[in-house]
């Protein structure tokens, strides 16, 4: 090895040793991975076990689920998608928060159709229960990380990413269905607009594509929603609850997942981790089935049709990538083969005939007498190159070479 290669060696040993312990963001894969869980339907209460939820044993099981996350290394936060409780009692909220204070992950949510009361517009009494007002107060009482006043809102936890969270759910009537407003279509729109250069993460109650066909349950104006989705061609995941069942639907560059409940059948939640590099986005999702198997199992005798709450194999534990979408080059228009040919024979003739004048005519004596002999040399062998350059045979830029070139950038793209 001579002293260059040595040298060069040290240089890249002494380079390595820095980066590892540089402070910037652009070289850390923590920046590039975001690694979710998502929790739905957890419905906290102490009611005895309805048809198909596993009321009784619902702290347990949220107990049992954070036990879980707790053992697995580097989740960057925690969203509930909704129906936290089954009523929305003070109660149920505090035991809510406070099997939640054992998460050592931070965790944020949103709201579903049983978190708050129902106050219909005609008239001046609502349900039993706290106000979403009321819930919201008392959220932010219990979890510092919600700081927003809203029940909609927005964060990016690193530089790739936006998460987006919306609020569907009508609180005027007694309803499971859901709604988006002017006003958050057009958060969302605007969100969107903002940040197709990232992806972007939606988490919601209602799903915006269901997992099975209920007009009880759907967002009213589901196809308003979509049309937004529609215009944007960066990464996009909504993850939803509300049907209590596992599905995964893509479609191009959007994906729709619909989580489990925690109570009931398959008693289970998500962990999704994405990696976005800079040409493609890489999504590994998957389902974490409780560690209570006797309650799965009751819940799963409980449960008419469970298989299509369990969904299939890819609608559980699927990795899939998604291409980004680039500006494809704006190429010359090539010319036709024929007329290629004309114009090199054109060309190459017109200069070899100006340089045979040149031979022909030369310079007026008194100019030549002041030339050495060394200068006449260069010209003529100079002049003997450029004539070998324009034979068509070492012509540079044929068609050949044109298409070479082409080829070349398609496989750059």
């Amino acid at each position: 090895m001579n002293i260059k290669q040595t040298v060069r060696n040290f240089i890249l040993i002494v380079f390595i040793f820095l980066l590892g312990f540089a402070p910037s963001s652009a070289f850390s894969i923590r920046n590039m991975c975001l690694n979710v869980v998502q929790l739905s339907d957890t419905h906290i209460s102490d009611r005895e076990d309805t048809s198909y939820k596993m009321l009784s044993s619902s702290k347990k099981l949220l107990k049992d689920a954070i036990n879980t996350i707790n053992n697995m290394q580097g989740i960057d936060f925690v969203m509930f998608t909704g129906d936290m409780v089954d009523s929305p009692l003070l109660e149920s909220y505090k035991d809510f928060f406070t099997i939640l204070s054992d998460l050592n992950y931070p965790s944020l949510l949103t709201f579903g159709n049983h978190d708050s009361a129902i106050c219909p517009l005609d008239s001046d009494e609502c349900s039993q229960g706290l106000k979403i007002d009321e819930v919201v107060d008392f959220v932010k009482k219990c979890n510092g990380n919600y700081i927003f006043d809203k029940t909609y809102y927005a964060f990016s936890p690193k530089t790739d990413y936006r998460i987006v969270v919306l609020d569907p759910v009508i609180r005027n009537e007694v309803t499971s269905n859901g709604f988006l407003d002017d006003e958050q279509l057009a958060f969302l729109d605007n969100e969107l607009s903002e940040n197709q250069d990232k992806v972007v993460v939606i988490f919601q109650h209602h799903p915006v594509v269901e997992p099975f066909v209920s007009e009880d349950h759907s967002i009213k104006n589901a196809a308003n929603y979509l049309e937004i989705l529609h215009k944007y061609k960066n990464p996009i995941i909504i993850c939803s609850g509300h049907y209590h069942a596992t599905k995964i639907t893509r479609d191009k560059n959007l994906v729709f997942v619909s989580t489990p409940s925690l109570v009931t059948y398959p008693n289970a939640f998500r962990v999704i981790k994405i990696t976005n590099y800079k040409d493609r986005t890489a999504f590994d999702i998957k389902i974490q089935e409780t560690n209570l198997k006797d309650v799965q199992e009751r819940a799963k005798l409980s449960t008419i049709a469970a298989t299509s709450f369990y969904g299939t194999d890819k609608d559980r534990n699927i990795t899939f990538i998604i291409k980004k979408p680039y500006v494809k080059i704006e190429k010359t228009p090539k010319p036709k083969k024929e007329k290629v040919k004309k114009e090199k024979k054109k060309r190459g003739k017109k200069a070899q005939q100006e340089l045979e004048e040149e031979v022909q005519n030369p310079a007026p004596e008194d100019v030549q007498e002041n030339l050495p002999d060394e200068n006449e040399r260069f010209m003529e062998e100079n002049i003997q190159r450029m004539k070998e350059n324009f034979n068509d045979d070492l012509m540079p830029n044929t068609e050949e070479d044109v298409l070479q070139n082409d080829q070349q950038i398609q496989n750059q793209i």
